[in-house]
């Protein structure tokens, strides 16, 4: 791709992200809301979690972005769903898809298939997550492939980026994952080009993960030390972990 993307542009939609302070609508899980709660803080952006059918549009009105988390899922987060997709169409607010286990269940592979009816979608999940959703996704307009693993891999269209950075401790901490899209939605809001959003945000976690681990005796200790790290990523550490080839 002929995109530039270095530690500077990553930098740059950080520093956007902190400035504007964009709110992320996140009807998430119940596992996941606290770490996600507080990633979002310490990278700038402020989060909502309404879940409540009555009220999740008029909360999510106003958001930067919206995610869509599919684990611990509620009759009540089901039903809020439909009126998400709804408002993100009437004020074209960006949507991120994380399609937890939905593999395993085909309650979460119909709602799967209800979101990604939206146009330009940001679809964040593991290899197996995305492997179960392959057919829907090439079905589906404008999609934006972003599967994490030990390379995490973005793809859109004939675009594709890969970012290398993270630690292994990043898999063994409760919510850290979905926490990740969660930071892409943040990405997204002030960044137009989805992918370059995704990327950026991946190439931060991941990059505050690998400070941590440093700082950290273990997986414990480590999911305190990646909330400091993100909050105090700043350019000179992105170029430091960049290097040459970002």
């Amino acid at each position: 791709m002929n995109d530039s993307f270095d530690a500077a542009r990553v930098a740059s939609i950080l520093a956007r992200v902190a400035k504007r302070r964009p709110r992320i609508h996140c009807l998430t899980n119940t596992v996941a809301q606290n770490v996600t709660a507080n990633m979002l803080l310490a990278f700038g952006a402020v989060p909502s979690m309404a879940s409540h059918p009555e009220e999740v549009a008029a909360v999510a009105a106003g958001a930067g972005a919206i995610l869509v988390n599919l684990g611990t899922l509620s009759p009540e987060g089901e039903r809020a769903i439909p009126k998400l997709l709804a408002i993100a169409r009437e004020r074209d607010i960006p949507l991120v898809l994380d399609p937890v286990f939905v593999e395993l269940s085909p309650l979460r592979l119909r709602l799967a298939e209800e979101v990604l009816k939206q146009p330009g979608v940001i679809v964040r999940g593991n290899a197996a997550e995305m492997a179960a959703l392959d057919a829907v996704m090439q079905s589906a307009g404008g999609v934006l492939r972003v599967t994490t693993g030990r390379i995490d891999r973005i793809e859109g269209g004939e675009r594709v980026l890969s970012v290398a950075h993270g630690h292994e401790w990043m898999a063994r901490v409760t919510g850290l994952g979905c926490a990740s899209s969660a930071l892409v939605a943040a990405c997204r809001a002030v960044e137009p080009d989805a992918a370059i959003a995704a990327a950026a945000a991946l190439t931060a976690y991941g990059i505050a993960g690998e400070i941590a681990a440093e700082r950290a005796a273990g997986p414990g200790s480590f999911a305190m030390h990646l909330i400091d790290a993100l909050a105090g990523l700043d350019e000179a550490a992105l170029r430091a972990r960049m290097g040459s080839a970002a």
